[in-house]
């Protein structure tokens, strides 16, 4: 049987990857002169990538706080543990208000062309930076600290 504090390091890097992938994706789109809010093919893509990023993060969340629970019961120090969770939890607030502009946008059919468009861009940027800092710190947990991998050192 699975233990479900051990299902959190599979999940984490849906979010990961999704993220990146729709803002690879909306440069793209930028890229080639079209419309972030555009109703076609690449620009409703990356949409669906970030949108499904936000949702994967959620659930993310949800387990990393089981994770963190379950370290916690074991003995492992909280402090680097709740670091990581609140970067997990800024990066994904950040990535769910940033896939809510664009949704609305896409919904309203506002366009995110030109600078508009780069600027959302550069916010995406902002948060793949976030993200990256976060996965650093859920590294160490796992690879120096050994969290829910090791025993714990007394």
């Amino acid at each position: 049987m699975i233990d479900i504090a051990h299902i959190h390091p599979m999940i984490v890097h849906f979010p990961i990857v999704l993220f990146m992938c729709a803002v690879a994706l909306q440069f793209l789109v930028l890229v080639r002169g079209g419309d972030l809010a555009e109703h076609r093919c690449l620009a409703n893509v990356a949409l669906a990538t970030l949108l499904l990023g936000a949702a994967a993060a959620i659930v993310a969340a949800i387990f990393g706080d089981i994770a963190l629970d379950h370290a916690a019961a074991l003995g492992f120090a909280k402090a680097p543990m709740e670091d990581h969770a609140d970067l997990g939890l800024t990066t994904m607030w950040f990535f769910i208000g940033l896939s809510a502009v664009f949704l609305f946008a896409w919904w309203r059919r506002i366009s995110l062309v030109g600078g508009k468009g780069w600027i959302l861009f550069f916010l995406g940027l902002v948060g793949i930076v976030l993200l990256i800092v976060t996965a650093y710190h859920g590294g160490d947990l796992v690879y120096r600290i050994g969290v829910n991998v090791l025993p714990v050192k007394p």
